[in-house]
């Protein structure tokens, strides 16, 4: 990294400032006595709660909220539980992260796909890099440039519908948020066990509010430089005739070597030039690069002859050492996320409120360098392999001549190059204008909405083996220290690139290879417009100290895109390719029904709200790829529903004063034309293949308790604890299953203590185990994600109202990411990442 990026430079700058304005700021506030001389006898009173800010800012947007919803806030230092959007969602009640890499990625809400979720920036939604979900990353959003995180798990009839999970609303900060001035900036470094890498992170926030109090300006810029490693074992199992049950037919060792960067700068202008009259403008822009090397081993446990043996061990003999293979993966993602929005609010009378906003997303994806080199090991004599699985990773003893020769570079001669570039284009121009009318008992909401969205997704992938003999041996670098066993060798990625910036070119695909090719380079490419227009009535009537919200939201989508149609006469001929123009139209009706007793201290809440879910990209894109060999037929299909969910949610809430909570809450949802891939035989368009086609299905359910409670004591202890207990359901083929990313139960916990300068705090998160792929005919082939808790601490002193330091330490417990397949006892994956710990100087003026 250039000491001249830009990032850097801004940082430098904020510190400058920062240390200019302490100096002036000592001298301000320094005590005097009454004949103007120094009183050396007064001290500053410091009073630091941050917690405990961040407690009182949540439990006052849900106590105040008409929707059914929870809230992460900032503190006053803008700092959040976590470092990461998605990780700090996951300290909600109901809400769950998926990890990648270790990193929360996707959040789950209720149990739900990530997909049944809608993502907005400041109200405008976000689209998303992914190439076929409809899922939004939020670990591309640095947390440092947002203010507030709230996920609506009920929403009213003003509110977008595609939420049948939740609606997430990211809001960064407002000048007027800041009492006059403000800046902050941060400065830390974080070490991983694993790796032994340190890497850096800043973060700088500046505001203020200028033209007699009518102008606001705040700007953020954060930037984080990450390298870590992780260790991944995975095993394929399949059953065979010689052994009851699962056998282990495939491992692999993986170690990943990862560099992510995130950069993130938002500019917010706000101007009020008269009371009841606001304009305002919001800018975001995160750039998220991930370079990853990923070095495999891959162990062909399953290619010989078995033979049980009587401790319950087996033996395979007789493997061809050209089953063995080495490969070595190199690849850069960079994703980028801009929005911007502008709108403004005008107040009318006493009652008459218009308000209205323009909005652009732009989210992008590209992956131009990924390249997967594969060697074969080349050794003499046929290699057996003795095999213990009665643990849950199978254990595994390789004989064969040399000893050890399967772990040397020097023996692996290479097999072919693998290339993968990736680009996908999201982008969405959005409208909406809303106007209230309050009258004597009842307050009338009308609003239109239009969202006009276009992607463009380009997937390729090709095979390379003709080309210059090579060498594994070239490439060899130390052995990686690996937690599973011993990788051998090391693959130096950076040899492998410079060997390909010169000789790449030089290899090409085999004649047999190039239909095959071609199928894979054409069949997930499509482009898509999505143009949908909304409009709502909402009523709330205040009746004492009940307040009743009615109305419905109808919601016009209309669907295009362009696919491939690849006929592929046998491996090596393709018979033909032709293009694919789709079109489909609805319109979704979605009443809604909030009801909210407030008793002061008590406050009673009830929803009946209807929401939808658009199909996936993936779903409903025109692909189609014919297999004549195989008799087989995958289909997209442009004609799905959407998902539609019918929700009852009920709640009771206890505020302790301004600082405690505890609240209960049920919820149930029934979701109708569940999307599920369906293979038949019967196919009017393909006789006798069996097609594979994604349709709507029969109805999910899910039923719900949540449970939460927080509360600070005097004494500066801050405790807190939720639950929820899910029991979901669907059915496919006569078999009921629960639906996928949904644990059964959620729990999150936290310990802080807070007097005088030091906050300190112990949170835990632990989910139970869920499905995440389903086999329709054999449940041993179900794949589940074992159960998980993540133990995080932190320490923060303020040594003064201007600065002070924090400490971090992250996945305590270090416990692995594991899939399973069909029963816990056979690891399809498990994946360690070590613990990390940060400290860091924080400053604020």
């Amino acid at each position: 990294m250039s000491s001249k990026h830009p990032l850097h430079v801004a940082v430098v700058l904020a510190l400058t400032v920062a240390s200019h304005a302490h100096v002036a700021h000592a001298q301000s506030t320094q005590a005097t006595s009454p004949d103007g001389s120094a009183d050396a006898t007064t001290l500053d009173r410091i009073e630091v709660r941050p917690q405990l800010e961040q407690q009182m800012r949540a439990i006052d947007f849900k106590r105040s909220a008409d929707a059914i919803q929870d809230t992460v806030s900032s503190d006053a230092m803008g700092q959040y539980p976590d470092k990461n959007v998605g990780e700090s969602l996951s300290r909600l009640p109901g809400v769950s992260v998926t990890r990648d890499q270790g990193e929360g990625r996707f959040v789950v809400v209720r149990g739900l796909d990530a997909a049944f979720n809608s993502v907005s920036v400041d109200g405008v939604a976000i689209g998303t890099p992914e190439d076929s979900s409809r899922a939004a990353p939020l670990d591309v959003i640095p947390s440092d440039s947002t203010e507030r995180l709230t996920v609506v798990k009920a929403p009213t009839p003003d509110m977008p519908g595609d939420a049948i999970g939740g609606a997430i609303v990211v809001e960064s900060a407002s000048a007027f948020d800041r009492d006059g001035q403000s800046i902050r900036a941060k400065a830390e470094l974080s070490h991983q066990n694993l790796s032994g890498e340190t890497s850096p992170k800043a973060s700088f926030n500046y505001s203020d509010i200028f033209a007699d109090g009518t102008f606001g300006v705040a700007l953020g810029l954060s930037y984080q430089d990450r390298n870590y490693e992780s260790d991944n074992i995975e095993v394929e199992y399949d059953k065979v005739d010689e052994r009851d049950g699962l056998t282990p037919i495939e491992i692999q060792q993986r170690k990943y070597s990862i560099n992510r960067e995130r950069t993130g700068v938002n500019l917010n202008l706000d101007w009020r030039p008269s009371e009841g009259n606001s304009y305002y403008l919001r800018t975001l822009y995160t750039d998220f690069t991930d370079a990853e090397t990923r070095q495999n081993s891959i162990i062909p446990v399953g290619e010989g002859d078995i033979t049980v043996n009587a401790d319950g061990t087996y033996t395979v003999d007789g493997i061809d050492p050209g089953d063995f293979s080495r490969r070595v993966r190199f690849r850069t993602k960079e994703e980028d996320t801009f929005t911007v929005s502008a709108g403004g609010e005008n107040r009318f009378g006493t009652g008459s409120v218009v308000d209205y906003k323009l909005g652009f997303t732009k989210t992008r994806e590209r992956v131009l360098d990924e390249v997967e080199a594969r060697f074969e090991y080349d050794g003499a004599d046929d290699v057996s392999i003795l095999m213990d699985t009665s643990h849950a990773i199978p254990r595994y003893t390789i004989s064969d001549s040399p000893a050890g020769g399967w772990l040397d570079n020097d023996n692996y001669e290479f097999n072919r190059f693998v290339v993968a570039p990736i680009w996908v284009d999201d982008k969405e121009h959005s409208a909406q204008v809303n106007f209230t009318f309050a009258g004597d008992t009842v307050t009338w909401k009308i609003g239109l909405l239009g969202r006009w969205r276009d992607r463009d997704v380009n997937i390729d992938e090709a095979e390379l083996r003709r080309g210059p003999d090579l060498n594994l041996g070239s490439w060899t670098t130390g052995s990686p220290s690996y937690t599973h066993g011993n990788m051998g060798d090391g693959i130096s990625s950076r040899a492998m690139n410079r060997y390909l910036r010169d000789n790449l070119p030089l290899y090409t695909a085999r004649p047999q290879d190039v239909a095959a090719n071609t199928e894979v380079s054409l069949i997930e490419d499509y482009t898509a417009s999505e143009d949908i227009l909304a409009g709502y009535l909402m009523a709330t009537m205040d009746f004492d100290k009940l307040r009743v919200i009615a109305g419905a939201r109808v919601e016009r989508t209309d669907f295009e895109a362009t696919g491939n149609v690849v006929d592929l006469e046998d491996e090596e001929t393709i018979g033909s390719i032709t293009t694919r123009d789709v079109s489909s139209s609805y319109t979704s009706v979605l009443p809604g029904l909030h009801l909210r007793y407030d008793m002061g201290d008590w406050v009673l809440r009830g929803a009946y709200t209807t929401t939808i879910a658009r199909p996936s990209f993936g779903n409903i894109s025109p692909r189609t790829r014919i297999n004549r060999d195989e008799e087989e037929v995958e289909l997209g299909n442009p004609e799905l529903d959407p998902y539609t969910s019918r929700n009852v949610d009920i709640s009771i809430e206890r505020y302790l004063g301004e600082t405690g909570i505890v609240s209960a809450g049920l919820f149930y949802k029934n979701i109708d034309d569940y999307i599920v891939d369906v293979t038949t035989r019967d196919n009017p368009d393909y006789q006798d293949f069996d097609v594979t086609m994604p349709v709507n299905g029969d109805k999910a359910t899910v039923y719900g308790a949540e449970l939460n409670w927080q509360q600070h004591f005097d004494n500066g202890l801050l405790l807190g604890f939720s639950a929820t207990w899910l029991d979901t359901e669907y059915e496919i083929n006569g078999r009921s299953f629960t639906l996928p990313n949904a644990s059964d139960r959620l729990y999150s916990a936290h310990i802080g203590y807070e007097k005088g300068g030091l906050s300190t705090r112990i949170a835990a998160v632990r989910r139970s185990e869920y499905i995440d792929e389903v086999d329709a005919s054999d449940s041993d082939f179900d794949i589940w994600v074992a159960e998980n808790t993540q133990l995080d601490f932190s320490l923060d002193y303020k040594v003064s109202d201007q600065w002070g330091f924090y400490f971090e330490a992250s996945n305590l417990l270090d416990e692995p990411l594991e899939l399973y397949q069909g029963s816990p006892s056979n690891t399809l994956q498990n994946e360690l990442y070590g613990r990390t710990y940060t400290a860091g100087v924080k400053l604020r003026f």
